[in-house]
């Protein structure tokens, strides 16, 4: 979870700090060193600013970590034995401490640390490191790959005359001899051995008594007399029961013809069948016995049951149906909807990242002087919209502003500074204007011939062409205004 907060929140800090520096700097260039007169509306400006300085801090900052990863991780690769081992286990372990930063979610630096670990276990495997630290390297390569055996045998060295076990190394034990199939008999004799003190007969330890049998420990009357009594009495015929009972026939039992008929029970019902070493060993017993006692198994075997073939009972209900179709999901043995959906986005993601790490540093930044063109060239589109405008006021005639032919008009001038299609950019200059002092500012709307909305921008009412230009003069002096189109209307 903590790994989770510091992944977000530096990731919103990165991209905030962004915002307020590099995205305030462009603007203040865009409007006070660039186009220091312009008015425009800059809201694309602005949101491609947001986009940029968030891909920075989200994207970016992720592969900048990634590569940071895979540097360090190449140069602790091939490294030869004449190099110092503990600069090199220091390397390794500020990789490993690297998987915990922000750069990684906790998944994501999980898989990494996985990988980590098995390449650091292996160098201290070539160089024969020993020590505490490299046992618990050992210990964590052991848990991500318990099928190598070369990560066992370092581990178990530690416990082969040890008998004073907590009960998470005694877990471990269990569990790496379990990955091994049981094959260090020094081990397997010793855990029995402790187990025979502790008097200690769970599930867990069934198949190291077994084992111990198996391989004729000196402890194995003990462990006969401490199993086999709880066997019989449970009436327990499941797999390890059945091998156990195969084993302690060869020793001399008061319970002989208990065990016995619970090895012929089992063949002849045949219920190890699929198991067909159990069930030859099994069969090869039941053979030795004489022809009664093999008439009688398979006589009492051979009854029907009638009864719970008439009363036989619904194995499964609703809530174990949905139990077992949940259990078939999680084994992988058929798929969710939402685990097929997330499938799809992990392979998204992964493709999204691959792609965002071929334009990484020198295109990002190339990326932004492109943003910063187009916005440009946004600019100038806009300007030329509005020069072209002017163009076609001056040339078009307003049919309000038409003399009446044979009557005397008289004229009065003003200045038409902006023609836009936009009303939104029409009002943001109206009040520029107002803000930089200009008064009698006013707008006139009239239709085009294709159905657009002109809003022209005119400034003051004259008595005089020559008053209107003096005051229009003024205005582009002080850069209020870069051009402007004398109009001239008539009144009664």
């Amino acid at each position: 979870m903590y790994q989770t907060l510091k992944y977000i929140f530096t990731r919103i800090g990165i991209s905030l700090f962004l915002l307020l520096t590099f995205g305030f700097l462009v603007l203040y260039f865009v409007h006070e060193v660039a186009l220091p007169s312009a008015t425009f509306d800059d809201s694309f400006i602005q949101a491609a600013l947001f986009f940029i300085c968030l891909f920075i801090g989200v994207f970016a900052y992720g592969l900048v970590g990634e590569q940071k990863f895979h540097n360090a991780v190449y140069k602790l690769k091939n490294i030869p034995s004449a190099v110092n081992s503990e600069e090199v286990v220091d390397g390794f372990q500020a990789v490993l401490d690297f998987t915990y930063s922000s750069y990684f979610l906790p998944g994501k630096g999980k898989r990494l640390r996985g990988d980590v670990i098995l390449k650091f276990a292996n160098y201290l495997l070539f160089v024969g490191r020993k020590d505490d630290r490299a046992q618990k390297i050992y210990l964590k390569a052991f848990l991500l790959r318990p099928e190598d055996p070369s990560y066992r045998a370092p581990l178990l060295s530690i416990f082969k005359e040890d008998d004073d076990l907590t009960s998470e190394e005694v877990d471990l034990l269990l569990v790496i001899l379990k990955a091994g199939d049981y094959s260090d008999d020094s081990i397997v004799n010793n855990l029995a051995s402790l187990f025979l003190r502790k008097r200690l007969f769970v599930s867990k330890t069934e198949p190291i008594f077994l084992a111990a049998l198996k391989n004729k420990s000196e402890n194995s009357k003990e462990i006969v007399n401490l199993v086999l009594p709880q066997l019989l009495r449970a009436n327990r015929s499941d797999s390890f029961a059945v091998r156990f009972y195969l084993e302690a026939y060869q020793f001399e039992l008061s319970e002989s013809s208990q065990v016995l008929e619970m090895i012929a029970y089992a063949y002849c019902k045949k219920t190890w069948e699929d198991d067909k070493a159990l069930h030859l060993k099994c069969e090869e017993v039941f053979k030795a016995c004489d022809d009664t006692f093999r008439s009688d198994m398979l006589r009492k075997t051979a009854e029907p049951n009638l009864s719970s073939k008439i009363n036989r009972l619904k194995l499964l209900n609703e809530n174990d149906l949905r139990l077992l179709r949940n259990l078939k999901v999680k084994m992988g043995l058929s798929r969710s909807f939402f685990d097929l959906l997330g499938r799809i986005a992990v392979k998204l993601l992964g493709f999204a990242r691959i792609l965002a790490n071929k334009f990484l540093m020198v295109r990002t930044w190339f990326f932004i002087v492109v943003v910063i063109l187009i916005t440009s060239l946004i600019y100038r589109g806009s300007q030329t919209q509005q020069e072209i405008g002017l163009r076609v006021e001056e040339k078009a005639k307003d049919p309000k502003e038409e003399n009446i032919s044979g009557l005397k008009k008289t004229e009065i001038h003003t200045l038409q500074v902006a023609a836009f299609t936009s009303s939104k950019q029409a009002r943001g200059l109206i009040n520029s204007l107002k803000k930089k002092g200009v008064r009698d500012v006013y707008q006139v709307r009239t239709k085009r011939k294709t159905g657009e909305t002109w809003y022209k921008i005119r400034v003051g009412r004259f008595d005089s062409k020559e008053n209107a230009q003096m005051f229009a003069r003024q205005l582009i002096e002080q850069k209020t205004i870069k051009n402007y189109f004398l109009i001239s209307l008539s009144v009664n």
